[in-house]
């Protein structure tokens, strides 16, 4: 039996602990986790996010979802960027995090460190691969939480799947895939083992009108009473 019930604290109701890979098709709600994920973190320590779309869209729903929760915009530090070369450096100078441990690091989305504009495929992505990961995977192992988002591609199966997915999954010690529900205004929160490839659903997320972000953790009624 599943029991689904609301939680103040998702990172940790989900055990979302080093580097965390979130990916899904285009507006399923990738920046909104990751925006739950911040407001909670926010509530005690510095959060990183760096933004490498261009987009500003995330910020109200920060705003109003670190004030719901408790947290501080004071303690969220945001990096607009607007090239992949000025993504790749932003999160080369995270560098110095390692030093001290930051609660939350947010690259959203990683992908945009590729330069989408090489026309040799053997070095397209070459930033991401060689500097951008490594670099992020360093950041988790001091103990921060990264939680990276990836834009979807349109493969030939008609299947959608992350840009780069197999030189992240090699890094990342999660990958959550978060799709809309084909009813109601719902997202699934679906936990994805890089190694072995198994799915399990640990969640759901929606948007209320009032702004804020409603993530629902899932457990059997198995892991009732079991110590986190």
């Amino acid at each position: 039996m599943r029991i689904e019930t609301s939680s103040r604290w998702p990172s940790t109701s989900l055990g979302l602990n080093g580097l965390v890979h979130v990916w899904g098709p285009a507006g399923a709600g990738k920046s909104l986790f990751a925006v739950a994920m911040a407001a909670q973190a926010s509530a005690n320590t510095q959060v990183e996010w760096i933004s490498t779309d261009g987009k500003m869209s995330f910020i109200p729903h920060l705003k109003r979802n670190v004030k719901e929760r408790g947290g501080s915009t004071g303690n969220i530090l945001v990096t607009m960027t607007r090239s992949h070369n000025e993504a790749q450096r932003a999160i080369l100078n995270l560098v110095p995090l390692l030093e001290r441990s930051t609660a939350l690091i947010v690259v959203d989305p990683v992908t945009r460190v590729a330069d989408m504009a090489r026309s040799n495929p053997t070095l397209w992505g070459q930033e991401l691969i060689e500097e951008a990961l490594p670099t992020l995977a360093a950041l988790a192992a001091n103990g921060s939480r990264v939680l990276v988002t990836s834009e979807c591609r349109l493969l030939q199966e008609s299947e959608n799947a992350p840009v780069h997915q197999q030189a992240i999954r090699r890094w990342s010690d999660k990958e959550i895939l978060i799709r809309r529900e084909m009813a109601g205004r719902y997202s699934s929160i679906t936990g994805i083992d890089p190694k072995s490839g198994v799915q399990t659903q640990i969640g759901r997320l929606r948007l209320l009108d009032t702004g804020l972000i409603e993530v629902n953790c899932i457990c059997q009624s198995s892991d009732i009473g079991r110590n986190p």
